[in-house]
């Protein structure tokens, strides 16, 4: 990780995802505070039977697998340091499980469920979540005009947010499993996608391969 991206970019990149999940994490304690059992029941979408859906967990999973298999191929940078383990990656883990459940009530819990009670069709409502999620995962590119990035970027969280709504469906509208699934894929692609967009080291020379 030293020889591509410099201290200055590491410590601007924890402080940006502090920043982040301490807003979040307020969230997250606020919804919790305000009313616990409506918040672990329809926010996290927890219920004993959802944990022996054994279909769901399958898709589940290959959502995971697929995102991160792609994220490597597309970005060396976070496949090279896929196994760094240092405070950086420990601030990239609370942001994970923090933007997870936030991002998941508001994608799919708060618009999808919005959707449906004005009487949007079931794919209206996947291609609005997902469209919206990609637009808002590829922003941060965007201002740093990286335009040949960005396109991708949206285009692949578009299509990873249409998936996590065929799946808050395919559950019967419970985001135990999109929440998951999105909290195990930062985990794992976090802090260094969030890195190698501050430091616009999205490729690696071969000569560090």
């Amino acid at each position: 990780m030293n020889e591509i991206t410099t201290l200055k970019d590491r410590i601007k990149t924890g402080w940006i995802l502090v920043s982040i999940s301490s807003m979040l994490t307020i969230s997250v304690i606020y919804w919790y505070i305000n009313n616990p059992k409506r918040f672990i029941e329809n926010g996290l979408g927890y219920s004993p039977e959802m944990l022996l859906n054994f279909p769901m967990w399958f898709f589940t999973l290959l959502i995971i697998i697929g995102y991160i298999s792609y994220t490597m191929i597309a970005i060396p940078y976070v496949k090279r340091n896929l196994l760094s383990f240092s405070l950086l990656k420990l601030i990239g883990i609370w942001a994970a499980i923090v933007s997870g459940i936030v991002e998941e009530v508001v994608f799919r819990h708060l618009l999808m469920d919005y959707l449906l009670s004005i009487e949007f069709s079931y794919l209206s409502q996947v291609l609005i979540s997902g469209i919206t999620f990609g637009i808002a995962h590829g922003a941060w590119v965007l201002l740093r005009g990286e335009i040949k990035i960005a396109l991708p970027v949206i285009l692949s969280t578009t299509i990873l947010g249409c998936l996590l709504a065929m799946l808050y469906i395919y559950t019967g509208r419970s985001t135990l499993a999109p929440i998951i699934a999105h909290v195990l894929i930062n985990m794992v692609i976090e802090p260094w996608l969030m890195l190698s967009a501050v430091s616009g080291k999205w490729k690696i020379n071969k000569s560090l391969k």
